[in-house]
């Protein structure tokens, strides 16, 4: 068991435009980078599209590519490219996608300031997608000591209501969500330091992935502070408490 977490995404702090294609009105390229999977980008036409995201400098190590689930580019070729001028590109990946399931795929870590996502419909269907996460890994030092660790069961989206006469009313109002809830001790100032630079990313306000110790990739929040605390010299504890953020 190995806990990941992928949390920063080098859209947000980058130049991301279109280099071929356009995209719709209704739908506006700027959805692609505001870690809302419920609202999609959606090009103008069933034309190719490329995503050219500019960082401005060297740039940040990536080496995971997220597009979460709601897409519709099944039967679409996708390439991820990178260069360090703009005009020169490598092939970090590439494939013709097979389904409408979460596209996630590793690559070489690299440093490039620039990265290209081109999108190549070979029938009438216009490409749309959520969020592009680019984004690297960052991999526990040390995971939870799962015995005593949860709960674990999802949670229900249902609002129960009783009649005077005693009966009982449900309303589904939406999907089940996944809990991850896990008890860190023991760890050491690495990992402290590690989960606080994390917890300033995430502001409260920045869902991230999760991979977690059933080696499944969730798209969450956290529900309660980390409650970091020293326990003995350079050792720490923390909570990590984790619902899934639903589109």
């Amino acid at each position: 068991m190995s806990i990941k977490q992928a949390y920063i995404n080098i859209l947000e702090s980058a130049s991301v435009s279109l280099a071929t294609g356009s995209a719709s009105t209704s739908y506006p390229l700027y959805r692609v980078y505001d870690r809302d999977i419920g609202k999609n980008f959606r090009a103008g036409s069933t034309a190719k599209i490329e995503i050219v995201i500019n960082q401005g400098t060297a740039g940040t190590v990536t080496d995971r590519l997220l597009i979460p689930v709601g897409h519709n580019l099944i039967g679409m070729s996708i390439s991820l490219q990178n260069s360090t001028d703009g005009v020169t590109y490598a092939t970090a990946y590439s494939c013709t996608q097979a389904d409408t399931a979460l596209i996630n795929t590793t690559f070489a870590t690299n440093i490039k300031q620039y990265w290209k996502l081109a999108i190549t419909s070979p029938n009438t269907v216009i490409p749309q997608l959520a969020e592009v996460f680019l984004t690297r890994d960052y991999t526990w030092e040390s995971d939870p000591y799962l015995y005593g660790a949860g709960p674990f069961e999802n949670i229900f989206n249902v609002e129960n209501e009783v009649s005077v006469g005693g009966q009982d009313r449900f309303l589904v109002h939406g999907n089940a969500k996944k809990q991850r809830n896990y008890r860190l001790v023991g760890v050491d100032s690495t990992q402290e330091l590690n989960i606080l630079s994390f917890n300033n990313v995430y502001g409260g306000a920045k869902p991230f992935w999760l991979f977690d110790h059933s080696s499944e990739w969730i798209y969450g929040k956290l529900v309660s502070p980390l409650n970091l605390k020293i326990e003995d010299r350079n050792i720490y504890s923390f909570d990590f408490n984790f619902l899934e953020v639903l589109p």
